[in-house]
C-alpha cells in the first residue's frame, strides 16, 4: 500500500464509522433503543476492516519507486553514473 493508498485507507475508515454511526444513532434516538445503536456501530467496524485492512489494488494507484539494492548491478550502474557527473 502506498502513501496516497493509506491516506485513502484512513479517510474510508472514519466516514464508514462516522456516517454509519450519526444515522445509527438517529434511528437509536427515536426508538429510544440504544442497541441497534451499538449493533450498527459493531456493523460498521468490521465492513470498514473488511474495506480498509486487506491491500486492494485500488490502495496502490501510485507505486513507490525504491532504490536498487546495494551491492546490484542497477546499484553500481547508479553509482558509477553519479561518480561521473561529479
Amino acid at each position: 500500500m502506498d502513501y496516497k493508498g493509506q491516506q485513502l485507507s484512513e479517510l474510508l475508515f472514519y466516514w464508514i464509522i462516522l456516517s454509519v454511526g450519526g444515522i445509527a444513532w438517529v434511528y437509536g434516538w427515536f426508538v429510544a433503543d440504544f442497541l441497534p445503536v451499538f449493533a450498527a456501530w459493531l456493523g460498521s467496524v468490521v465492513l470498514a476492516c473488511v474495506v480498509c485492512v486487506p491491500d486492494w489494488p485500488f490502495f496502490n494507484r501510485n507505486p513507490i519507486k525504491w532504490l536498487p539494492p546495494i551491492g546490484s548491478n542497477e546499484y553500481l550502474e547508479l553509482k558509477s553514473n553519479s561518480a561521473k557527473k561529479q
